[in-house]
């Protein structure tokens, strides 16, 4: 294993743009009834808040502003719109990649704002779409594991959850429903205006179908690596590769059912991303923390403070100084220059 020097890792971070594929702190704000956020004061009840973003090097993520039944989809993006207007010194709203560079630049951390779930939100009119982008929301994942026959879904069968074989697998690759012509509009419309697809909770044979429809590059903003955790929101070694065959990007998990139910360390952490590395390449691989996400369960890295520790962790198992600063953020600033432009 590589030494590298305390001062080597800071630098290395400090350099890095440590862009997060996914962070529900503001829909988990919301849903515990925070009216305005709170995230510009230190409260260790949630995973993240500003003053730790900015102890641990956040440049900035995918801030989800709508998921299922937790929050209000309308409620939090106003809610958080008007946070970047109250803390325009700290917070910067990125439509664009190029807004997530020149948020670095400042100093300031990079607000993307997200759906998970699009569903909900949409009720049946593909217009919905278009609203959303209006509204400044660049990333709309297409589920958040519903689905069926119901009007408005995207999906027509739901997403299981829970450890998983790899005939399971299989047969759901075969067996599941797959988009429904709803859902197809969606990702059409998506496409158009120039909205980022997240595939994370989509069922297995869904999955696929976006990737053959897709215009752009879609990501799983937080998942892991199955062949290493079975379980169903982890991506096969097939998933893996088709993902990076599309252009796409897997943001490696701080879920700790994803990573390793019995020892879920950074280590082992470590080892998702130079599974998927080896399997794809480096130019695939990202990080989506989920954090305030996971209800009662601990990250792997307990809190957004403690990010160096996975820089550290990675030189430590060899990653040179580039590729740590690919897989923080590189990757899925590709991604987001792709889809949304410079």
């Amino acid at each position: 294993m590589a030494t590298w020097s305390a001062a080597e890792v800071a630098r290395i971070h400090a350099e890095a743009l440590v862009f997060d594929g996914h962070n529900d702190t503001p829909v988990e704000r919301v849903a515990r009834g925070e009216a305005p956020l709170q995230w510009m004061t230190r409260d260790p009840s949630f995973h993240a808040d500003v003053p730790r973003m900015r102890a641990g090097g956040y440049d900035g993520g995918v801030f989800i502003v709508g998921n299922g039944a937790v929050a209000d989809l309308w409620v939090t993006t106003e809610r958080v719109l008007s946070q970047v207007e109250a803390h325009g010194d700290v917070l910067a709203l990125a439509l664009t990649a190029g807004d997530v560079q020149r948020a670095k630049a400042a100093g300031r951390i990079a607000v993307l704002m997200g759906i998970e779930g699009a569903g909900r939100w949409l009720r049946g009119h593909v217009e919905v779409v278009a609203v959303v982008h209006r509204l400044g929301i660049r990333l709309l994942g297409l589920t958040h594991g519903e689905g069926g026959p119901e009007p408005g879904m995207l999906q027509a069968s739901r997403s299981p959850f829970g450890p998983c074989t790899a005939a399971e697998r299989d047969r759901a690759r075969r067996e599941a429903g797959g988009l429904t012509d709803f859902g197809r509009e969606v990702l059409a419309a998506s496409n158009r205006s120039g909205l980022v697809t997240d595939l994370a909770h989509i069922n297995d044979r869904a999955f696929y179908e976006v990737l053959e429809l897709s215009s752009s590059p879609p990501i799983a903003s937080h998942t892991a690596v199955c062949a290493l955790c079975p379980h169903w929101r982890c991506l096969t070694d097939d998933q893996i590769r088709a993902l990076a065959a599309a252009g796409g990007v897997l943001g490696i998990a701080f879920a700790p059912m994803f990573i390793d139910e019995r020892a879920p360390t950074v280590r082992r952490l470590v080892e998702h991303v130079r599974h998927a590395v080896d399997l794809v390449g480096v130019d695939h691989v990202g990080i989506g923390t989920d954090f305030d996400g996971l209800g009662d369960r601990v990250p792997v890295i307990p809190d957004v403070a403690g990010l160096p520790a996975l820089t550290a962790e990675l030189l430590a198992a060899g990653f040179g100084e580039a590729e740590v600063k690919q897989i923080w953020g590189g990757n899925f600033l590709r991604v987001l220059r792709q889809a949304l432009g410079a």
